[in-house]
């Protein structure tokens, strides 16, 4: 009889603990107000492609000369425009429960696009009152049947944003080193 209280004692430590861990993965989450940077789980709405050099002509006129000048900015990427849930926060907040930003793809249409729920990282252009997309920078996730998210080989949501952090957002001059 003991010894059957000693093992059940032991199975409840056991499943304490794991739903301790599993509780911290799932609340974490950063706040950093200086860093233009708003990392979250989103859950796609739409992903609408748009022609990013239409309206990219600028006429100025040239102050020596008088001559009308016709500037053409053209931009080699694809644009899209987007609009996702809000599911979670994870650095800094939106303090919204949608968000739309815009994405430019050099190689097509952008990957996150291909999954139901990613971590997107995007920043504000705060001169034109628009989200961007950091490019190329996002990661799968799914939820758990704890609740929890994870990446698609189990990686946690700390694990995947402190990647980025320490990698590519780093080297954009995002983070210091």
């Amino acid at each position: 009889m003991n010894r059957i209280l000693s093992i059940l004692g032991i199975l409840i430590i056991l499943i304490s603990c794991k739903s301790t861990k599993v509780g911290q993965e799932s609340d974490f989450k950063m706040e950093d107000d200086s860093v233009n940077l708003y990392a979250f789980i989103g859950e796609k709405i739409s992903v609408i492609e748009f022609d990013p050099n239409k309206n990219n002509i600028r006429i100025e006129i040239d102050s020596i000369t008088g001559d009308t000048i016709r500037r053409v900015n053209y931009v080699m990427d694809n644009g899209f425009k987007n609009k996702y849930i809000v599911v979670k926060n994870i650095f800094n907040d939106l303090k919204t429960d949608t968000i739309e930003f815009v994405a430019y793809d050099h190689y097509g249409r952008p990957g996150f696009e291909n999954y139901k729920n990613v971590i997107l990282y995007i920043s504000l252009n705060k001169e034109k009152r628009h989200y961007y997309h950091q490019k190329y920078q996002f990661d799968p996730v799914v939820k758990t049947k704890n609740g929890t998210w994870k990446g698609l080989n189990g990686e946690s949501i700390e694990k995947l944003f402190n990647e980025k952090k320490k990698g590519v957002l780093t080297s954009r001059g995002l983070f210091n080193e």
